[in-house]
C-alpha cells in the first residue's frame, strides 16, 4: 500500500492586468484556474485598507474565506465599478462583488451566495425641502446614480430617469453643489464617501430596498468552481463563520 501526501497551500502574488493588484492565494492542489475577484472602493463591503493597502471588507473577507475552503486560487483587484462589472460579465474566470441579483442580471452571471446585506437609499442635502414618500414622488427631482449600479438599475426599471456617472464621488460632489437633488446609492457607501470627502450636510431621506449581495462570476467560469464556492459559503453560514465576520464589521450578513 502506498500513501501519497498533499502539498501544503502556497501563498503567492500574481501579475495581473491591473495596477490595483491586491493579493493572490494559490493552492497547488487545485485543478481550477485562478479567478479574478473584482470590486470597487465600497466600504464596508470591499475597499483598500489605508494602513495595509490590502483589499478588505466584509464581503471581500467572505470571498477570501470561500476561496480558501474551496481550494480555489484567486486574485483580488479593484477597478472602477462599471469596468469591474463589464469584465466579470464578459471575461473568463472573472467575478465581481458585491453584486445584487436583479432579474435583468440573472442570466448574465453565475451566482455565489448570498453573502452580505445592503440598504439602497436616496441621499439629499440636509436642507432638502421636499418629501419623498414613494417612488411616484421622484418624477420632479434630478437623481444621480452610478453606471451599472444596483440602485440606478432598479430606479430605471421603475421608469425613473437617472443622471448616470462613472464615479460615485461625482454624485456626492454634484449633490453637495446642488446640481442634483437626490443621490441613489447604498447607505454605507454614501456615508463612507461623505466622510472621505469631508462633506457633512447630506442625509438619507428614503429607503429604496433591502438587498442581498452576491459574488457573481462570468458565464465563462467553470461551473465546478462556482459549485465549490457555493458549497463553501454554505459551510461558512452553517458553522457560524459568517455571523462572526458580520459582528466584526457590525454589519448584516445574508441569511
Amino acid at each position: 500500500m502506498r500513501q501519497s501526501s498533499t502539498a501544503p497551500p502556497v501563498m503567492s502574488l500574481l501579475a495581473t492586468r491591473s495596477t490595483f493588484l491586491a493579493c493572490a492565494f494559490m493552492l497547488t492542489t487545485s485543478a481550477h484556474a485562478a479567478l479574478h475577484m473584482l470590486t470597487d472602493e465600497n466600504a464596508p463591503f470591499g475597499y483598500t485598507d489605508p494602513a495595509s493597502q490590502k483589499i478588505t471588507g466584509i464581503t471581500a473577507e467572505m470571498v477570501i474565506e470561500a476561496a480558501r475552503r474551496a481550494k480555489q486560487p484567486y486574485v483580488l483587484e479593484i477597478f472602477p465599478w462599471a469596468r469591474a462589472y463589464s469584465l466579470a460579465k464578459n471575461d473568463p474566470d472573472t467575478c465581481v462583488y458585491p453584486l445584487v441579483r436583479l432579474p435583468e442580471r440573472e442570466s448574465q452571471f453565475q451566482w455565489i451566495g448570498p453573502l452580505s446585506v445592503n440598504t439602497w437609499v436616496l441621499y439629499a442635502k440636509t436642507s432638502f425641502p421636499g418629501k419623498v414618500s414613494s417612488l411616484a414622488d421622484l418624477e420632479k427631482y434630478v437623481i444621480g446614480g452610478l453606471l451599472q449600479d444596483g440602485p440606478s438599475m432598479y430606479l430605471k426599471s421603475q421608469g425613473i430617469k437617472i443622471d448616470l456617472v462613472g464615479d460615485n464621488k461625482h454624485n456626492l460632489k454634484k449633490l453637495a453643489a446642488g446640481r442634483i437633488d437626490l443621490w441613489a446609492t447604498g447607505l454605507h457607501r454614501g456615508r463612507a464617501l461623505a466622510a472621505e470627502e469631508g462633506i457633512t450636510d447630506i442625509k438619507p431621506i428614503y429607503t429604496l430596498k433591502e438587498v442581498d449581495h452576491y459574488l457573481a462570476c462570468s458565464p465563462k467560469t467553470a461551473e465546478s468552481a462556482v459549485k465549490a464556492l457555493n458549497q463553501a459559503v454554505d459551510t461558512m453560514r452553517s458553522d457560524g463563520w459568517m455571523k462572526k465576520i458580520g459582528e466584526h464589521y457590525q454589519s448584516a450578513v445574508a441569511k
